[in-house]
């Protein structure tokens, strides 16, 4: 569908007068932003408006649709469940809700909401796809075709007249189906898709030249249906024709790369003319894609026996033995194998296996019970026609158009950024700097009141930050450090106890590496002053150092290198010093969430997963817009096994502005 007509769905009405005018901006612009797909900066807006009031029901309901976009589905349905909750005659959110359903294949559920929406508005074209692809995937079939009539009645669309085809066939009724394909073509006879529909039925009803026509025509038509070429294919295979069958096949795997059909079929010709190697790669291929085509890897033994290299021969057909134990043309194959590899006693042993399955085969057609003996189906694929429904469904499912895709091609947060590659790693530590990245979503989460104390007492001859992602300082920034620490210095040795001038300089040591002074500045600091900030700047400092010693815990010298051991004692020293720090600054201040986060994450290294996620909960507690500390839980949840809470923690990261949280989601819940 048109983007035009996700925007007449979702964003269709004006802005309630209620609202102030400042949240009415916030929500036109993003729905501005979800229109141009930029699904995270639109969350973001959507949370202001939340945060300031959260009775409203339309920033959840359009927070619920970037999320959807983000296939983040479990947290939008959370959201559209707030939205009926505030207000049950919202259409558009039992549509939305049904949507997921079908998501998270919950079909069922998926289509009572459907039901739900379409009692508001009968007529809506969307609501009834929706439904229809619940009754398709609930094998509803006859249900399906009263929606199916009903939308050609309202759209005389030839797609949906093509799926009408496609049912009436599910159905059993063949010559409905050919009816309404026969009648298709007259009526749209410039469109391939009917002539390739009729052409199908044509081949089930065995009228093979009649289908060989109507697939001419439709390829003539300019069709890039690659089922066109591989069933054209077939018909021209069953004719003799290789070289016209190898070019559809062709064309066909040209079309698309890894379609089983086309790929099998090819090879199937290239065994018959003798082009083994051939055959060989397409057969290797699909197995790539399934490994668990038994057709695929039963004619790869065939072909490997060909070749002469039988012990793969042995290998794939020892597979296949032990998927169906009853195939005898298996034990047949493999006990030639055998024999030309002069392994007598394992080729007599199959054939024993042969003489058994054909005495059980024997006994069972005297039988009265109707027992099923093994068989492999190698003959060529039908490529059947594919339905279009779930891609109608898909109104939420909106890529970047041409006009704006340049346009945001570079920015890392903009689209469908679930589909991008992502490691699951946890966020690092916050630490105290004098820099920080520009982030393109601003967040007032990283406030922290001491921070804000110190900054104050600077009195702006410097500005502290609490960063996750320091900043690699350039020559020139490196130049700037550290005649700051020479004036630093400077002033120290004229005012031994101020507390902030230890503290300004330990952290200008810590960006330069010198971790060793840095711990003595902090320490002095720490004498001066009992003080949260110091011992938490004194806690990163030294994990850096205990990183950097496990490092080197082996010596560079590979032959001394498996007996080196680490000195047990000393890493559970250095642990419990910054584990110390950690618990001293948040005994100063006990809601300093940064310091019960990156105590988490030091439990999390240490793969105590219980006391981590025990400590990112208590961040959450004094910050319940802590984004990076519900990624580190959620992922941490995971490690533990408990997923449904891991799922939910990556959500609300995502929706916090962690945006790679939606590409784990994608992968957890696939």
């Amino acid at each position: 569908m048109k983007k035009v007509i996700l925007v007449a769905i979702l964003i269709l009405h004006a802005l309630c007068i209620r609202a102030q005018v400042n949240t009415d901006r916030l929500l036109r612009v993003g729905s501005n932003a979800l229109y141009f797909s930029d699904y995270v900066l639109a969350i973001q807006y959507f949370n202001q408006i939340i945060k300031a009031k959260p009775y409203l029901e339309e920033p959840y309901l359009y927070r619920a649709f970037a999320k959807i976009m983000l296939e983040d589905y479990y947290g939008a349905l959370s959201d559209i469940n707030t939205v009926i909750s505030k207000n049950e005659f919202i259409p558009r959110a039992y549509y939305a809700r049904g949507y997921i359903y079908n998501r998270l294949k919950q079909y069922t559920d998926a289509e009572k909401d459907f039901a739900r929406a379409l009692e508001f508005s009968p007529d809506n074209v969307p609501y009834l796809i929706g439904k229809l692809e619940s009754y398709d995937y609930l094998k509803r079939y006859s249900d399906e075709l009263e929606i199916i009539n009903l939308l050609i009645g309202k759209t005389g669309d030839p797609q949906i007249t093509l799926e009408k085809g496609r049912v009436q066939l599910l159905l059993g009724d063949t010559l409905a189906a050919f009816g309404t394909m026969d009648s298709l073509v007259g009526s749209h006879s410039h469109l391939a898709e009917a002539w390739g529909g009729r052409a199908m039925i044509n081949m089930i009803m065995n009228r093979n030249d009649s289908a060989l026509a109507d697939y001419n025509k439709a390829i003539s038509l300019k069709s890039d249906n690659f089922t066109h070429y591989v069933n054209r294919g077939n018909l021209l295979h069953e004719k003799n024709d290789y070289s016209g069958a190898i070019a559809d096949y062709n064309k066909a795997v040209s079309l698309a790369p890894n379609d089983e059909k086309a790929l099998f079929n090819r090879s199937l010709i290239m065994i018959e003319i003798g082009d083994y190697n051939q055959a060989l790669k397409d057969l290797d291929r699909i197995l790539k894609n399934n490994p668990n085509m038994y057709e695929a890897i039963y004619m790869r033994a065939t072909v490997s026996q060909k070749l002469g290299n039988h012990t793969a021969a042995i290998n794939d057909l020892s597979r296949v033995i032990g998927r169906y134990p009853k195939f005898a043309p298996a034990y047949q194959a493999r006990a030639g194998s055998y024999n030309a590899l002069q392994k007598k006693k394992a080729a007599f042993g199959d054939m024993q296996a042969i003489i058994r399955i054909n005495a059980e085969n024997a006994k069972r057609h005297t039988s009265t019970k109707n027992e099923e003996t093994d068989t492999i189906n190698t003959d060529i694929k039908i490529a059947d026609e594919e339905s279009k429904i779930s891609d109608w469904a898909k109104l939420f499912d909106v890529s970047d158009s041409e006009e704006h895709g340049n346009k945001f091609k570079d920015n890392d947060i903009r689209g469908a950024i679930q589909n991008r590659n992502v490691e699951a790693r946890p966020k690092g530590d916050f630490v105290l700097s004098l820099y920080r990245r520009q982030k393109d979503i601003e967040t007032d989460s990283y406030f922290s009141s001491l921070l804000n104390e110190a900054n104050r007492k600077l009195e702006g001859s410097y500005k502290l930050y609490l960063v996750s992602e320091e900043v690699s300082p350039t020559d020139a920034i490196i130049n700037h450090l550290f005649k700051n620490i020479d004036m630093l210095s400077g002033r120290i040795s004229k005012e031994p106890h101020d507390f902030y001038l230890y503290l300004v300089r330990g952290i200008h040591y810590a960006i330069v590496q010198d971790l060793d002074s840095a711990v003595d500045d902090f320490s002095r600091a720490i004498d001066i002053k009992n003080d949260a900030l110091a011992y938490f700047c004194r806690a990163v400092v030294r994990r850096k150092q205990f990183e950097v010693m496990s490092a080197n815990i082996q010596p560079d010298d590979d032959k001394n290198r498996a007996t080196a051991k680490p000195d047990n004692k000393k890493i559970l020293h250095d642990v419990e010093l910054i584990l110390r720090d950690y618990d001293r600054a948040i005994e100063l201040s006990a809601d300093f969430s940064f310091a019960y986060y990156n105590r988490a994450n030091m439990l999390t290294r240490a793969k105590d997963y219980n006391a981590a996620i025990q400590q990112y909960t208590e961040a959450i507690k004094s910050n319940s817009n802590f984004a990076e500390a519900y990624f580190n839980r959620g992922l941490t949840y995971i490690y533990s096994g408990e997923r449904s809470k891991g799922i939910a923690d990556l959500s609300k990261a995502g929706e916090l502005g962690i945006y790679n949280a939606y590409n784990l989601l994608k992968k957890i819940t696939k």
